[in-house]
């Protein structure tokens, strides 16, 4: 069978170049859309403030580019990006105050690889006699009349190829707090960690600990919490690649 010829190399750089140079200008395009129009000066409220100081305290390090980052910063933002939701759920007020527990709204993060949603009845659970006057609570009425769920915009996202289950990071004793931030403390839920690749990796690399889990939640570990042991996770590509 004969040979197929083999390519010049003066020909394969130059098409690999401009290939590269394509993509560039696509991405480019794709991030600054033409015509947009001009944000006005305005008074910068609270929650704008808040989260201006929190952009960019998320832990650092020599993190290997993944499809999180990519999906992230292509729909505005990554590190940082806080959309604004169709109704301002107050988490410091519900967390804090009320001494709500996560799970009784994000009902299947110890047992689901998704962590979940409350349903409208949930909220209206509480909210069909409490603060029913509030500008929010009526947007909540106004779903629940019309049997529809709060289209919230999603913040966190991997890659459809990577595969996070929940439930075996929270019965693990992983805090919330680890790889969201901490929420309670949020006017408004902003994305706290790059979730890519490395950022994940060296968790199970380097093990993770009650003590860690407590400080992440903003707390003071404890003597019990100092004297557990790491726990280190396997790190092979079908952890999370299957």
């Amino acid at each position: 069978m004969p040979r197929m010829p083999r390519i010049p190399r003066w020909v394969v750089v130059p098409s690999l170049a401009a290939v590269l140079l394509a993509a560039a200008i696509i991405t480019a395009s794709a991030r600054a859309p033409q015509g947009a129009p001009q944000a006005t000066a305005t008074a910068e409220t609270a929650t704008q403030k808040a989260n201006r100081e929190a952009l960019g305290k998320a832990p650092r390090g020599p993190w290997a580019y993944s499809g999180a980052s990519g999906y992230t910063n292509y729909v505005g933002g990554g590190v940082g990006r806080s959309p604004v939701q169709p109704v301002a759920f107050p988490h410091p007020v519900h967390v804090n105050t009320l001494k709500m527990n996560c799970v009784y709204c994000h009902s299947s993060a110890f047992k689901s690889p998704d962590p979940g949603l409350p349903s409208v009845s949930t909220c209206m659970g509480c909210h069909t006699l409490v603060a029913g006057d509030r500008p929010e609570i009526k947007k909540l009425a106004e779903y629940a009349a019309k049997q529809q769920p709060v289209p919230w915009v999603r913040i966190h996202k991997v890659p459809e190829y990577v595969h996070f289950p929940h439930m075996r990071h929270v019965n693990a004793g992983v805090t919330c707090q680890s790889c969201h931030g901490q929420v309670n403390n949020m006017p408004q839920v902003f994305q706290y960690a790059s979730l890519n690749m490395g950022w994940c990796v060296s968790c199970h690399v380097n093990g993770y600990s009650p003590a860690d889990g407590m400080r992440a939640a903003g707390f003071t570990p404890d003597s019990a919490a100092l004297a557990a042991p790491r726990r280190k996770a396997t790190y092979d590509c079908s952890n999370c690649h299957y």
